[in-house]
């Protein structure tokens, strides 16, 4: 099969060799994971890899001819790596008798190898029986190996250990040995630990090697270098870092390599902890609102008043800022089975905060009690959205009047004027039915529901019938559909805020107009919205940069005509009002418990307000 070309200048700041570099480490994420951890080689579908690793079938025929050409790498790849490893370690130890240094020959070797099981099974079973081509790679791999060994043991003669001799016979059948215990071991028909192999097979090592002395059948494990143990806290150190990468990178733009560096170990380090990837997300998820319900639950305890909730929550959300986005942008991220428990959580927290509602307006309806939840849990998670600072009491006394604000009056709507039309009241509308418009609907409605990661060029291709090479002369890649999705979506939030400014009578009759634009807006494009809040991330750096500018310009701007209406604000202060505004709008009219509500519009309206004109207590 040809290969297909890719292009070759400049995209994102990033050259073409560049874009190449992080498209090939994607795929090697992705296939490490499908192929020693999930469906295994032979049931991994090309499509599902590349959903995975967030890339379209065309990228990976610019990178691979074949999956089994993906196979071929990872296993040069694991076996580079371990190769390295022990040499490495072999000339750590030069010093130590030949039971030492045989012994952390045998050690690094295990040890690389069992630290991360996929590459154990990518390099133990999966490349078994695949073809000729795999079996002569396999076969040149041992051979490798066996002369590694067979160097090192005439070291061991040149120093006097050993008597000179062809070692060939006992590397062959060592590594042949190794081979077939390691492949036990990946499959589960062994269990053992680093330690028990190791003296294991060194024991036969040296008994092949002719070393029958007992003292030097008994030297190994003493004369090997102490072991590092792990600090207690490990797991919740990689929990935090963890964190912290999906909330800022998202989750399929984050390895385990990644997530490695940052807390200063191995990626073998973190799979003693969590499975997956998809494990450790959903730990930090479940684990994370676990000590958000227990901080609440504690402050509700010993005939507390139901209201204590309120700022228990607000506090320990500030001390988590990044859990909220997390739990937002990666839930659809999760197994069935984290969703369900995430999803139970939250819904306990929910009921948290319903308490307190109810406490203050004791006839409300169960229905508006649960979506006013909702709504005081999109303001309290608002911080996770943006980088605003203020002292943290400060920060806390602001959210707590925007949730008294949300509370304080219950569920009502504003006269917010006639319904908006698209004839009489509406900007001209810039999209368009061409083609080109249509592919750009089906993208916002893919990556908003589904994610820009698990969506490829040939999803939004079938949703409006367009196939094959004719998909790219309208856009040459996800990331141009992206980038026109969140301009579009810029477009209208400036027509908007530009119409409410020349409309309104003053500055609080334009702050009015513009929030009934904006909820409207959101209501009526919730695909455009979502994916500008959701997926903005993905776009290249420099696009990306041009958003965050953009956006950031838009609150400050929002906020200042805020401070207009309010004069004792202070901008940070009116920007975090702002944000939380924002928050409740995008998250309620994605959020279907919401959407069903028949005076949406004019709630969000009122509550917007609410929130904006929040009482604050006096300095």
């Amino acid at each position: 099969m040809a290969r297909v070309a890719s292009a070759t200048g400049r995209y994102g700041g990033r050259s073409a060799t560049e874009r190449r570099t992080e498209r090939r480490a994607r795929f090697r994420e992705a296939g490490l994971q499908a192929f020693g951890a999930d469906a295994g080689y032979r049931d991994t579908r090309l499509a599902d890899l590349c959903q995975a690793a967030g890339l379209s079938t065309r990228q990976f025929y610019q990178e691979y001819d074949t999956l089994e050409d993906l196979l071929s790498e990872l296993h040069l790849y694991v076996d580079s790596l371990v190769e390295q490893h022990v040499l490495d370690e072999v000339a750590r130890v030069e010093d130590l008798p030949m039971a030492g240094r045989a012994g952390a020959m045998v050690r690094a070797y295990l040890s690389c190898v069992m630290r991360d099981p996929r590459c154990a099974r990518i390099a133990f079973v999966e490349v078994a029986g695949v073809g000729a081509r795999m079996d002569a790679q396999r076969r040149q791999s041992r051979a490798r190996w066996v002369d590694l060994m067979c160097a090192l043991f005439d070291r061991f003669a040149d120093r006097g250990e050993l008597a000179p001799r062809d070692f060939r016979l006992t590397a062959a059948t060592f590594v042949g040995a190794v081979d077939g215990l390691m492949r036990d071991w990946t499959v589960g028909w062994v269990d053992a630990t680093v330690d028990q192999l190791t003296d294991e097979l060194l024991r036969m090592l040296l008994g092949g090697l002719g070393a029958t002395d007992t003292q030097a059948m008994a030297e190994p494990t003493a004369a090997l270098p102490p072991v590092r143990r792990r600090p207690r806290n490990r797991r919740a150190t990689i929990l935090q870092a963890a964190n912290d990468a999906f909330a800022e990178h998202g989750y399929h733009r984050t390895s385990m390599a990644d997530i490695a560096t940052a807390v200063g170990t191995t990626s073998g380090a973190l799979y003693r902890h969590f499975r997956t990837k998809q494990d450790l997300l959903g730990s930090c998820l479940r684990e994370g609102l676990d000590m958000i319900l227990d901080r609440v639950d504690v402050a509700c305890a010993n005939g507390a008043h139901a209201d204590a909730a309120l700022p228990a929550l607000v506090r320990v959300s500030l001390e988590t800022r990044g859990l909220a986005r997390l739990w937002q942008l990666e839930f659809r991220s999760l197994t069935p089975v984290d969703r369900i428990g995430v999803l139970a959580r939250l819904v306990r927290l929910t009921h948290r905060i319903g308490a307190a509602i109810q406490a203050r307006h004791p006839g409300i309806a169960t229905a508006d009690r649960d979506a006013l939840g909702w709504v005081v849990l999109s303001v309290v998670a608002s911080p996770s959205n943006h980088r605003t600072q203020l002292p943290d009491d400060a920060f806390a006394q602001v959210l707590d009047a925007a949730v008294d604000a949300v509370i304080g009056a219950g569920i009502s709507r504003d006269d917010c004027g006639p319904t908006i039309t698209e004839s009489e009241d509406e900007p001209p509308d810039p999209d368009s039915e061409l083609r080109t418009d249509q592919l750009i609907a089906a993208a916002a409605q893919l990556f908003s529901k589904r994610g820009f990661s698990a969506v490829s060029m040939e999803d939004i291709g079938t949703a409006v019938g367009v196939r094959g090479p004719s998909l790219y002369h309208h856009f040459d890649s996800k990331s141009d559909l992206l980038d026109e999705i969140i301009d579009r979506n810029n477009q209208w939030v400036q027509q908007y805020t530009e119409r409410a400014l020349a409309e309104g009578s003053d500055p609080q009759d334009s702050l009015r107009l513009l929030l009934r634009y904006y909820v409207h807006f959101a209501m009526d494009r919730t695909d455009l919205v979502g994916t500008a809040v959701s997926e903005a991330r993905n776009l290249p750096a420099d696009a990306a940069a041009r958003y965050r500018r953009i956006h950031r310009e838009g609150i400050i701007g929002l906020a200042r005509l805020l401070q207009s209406v309010r004069p004792e604000l202070t901008l940070p202060t009116a920007r975090v009002l702002i944000h939380a505004v924002t928050t409740v709008v995008n998250d309620a009219v994605r959020n279907p418990r919401l959407t069903r509500r028949p005076d949406l519009l004019g709630e969000l309206h009122t509550l917007g307000q609410r929130i904006a004109l929040a009482e604050l207590p006096e300095k």
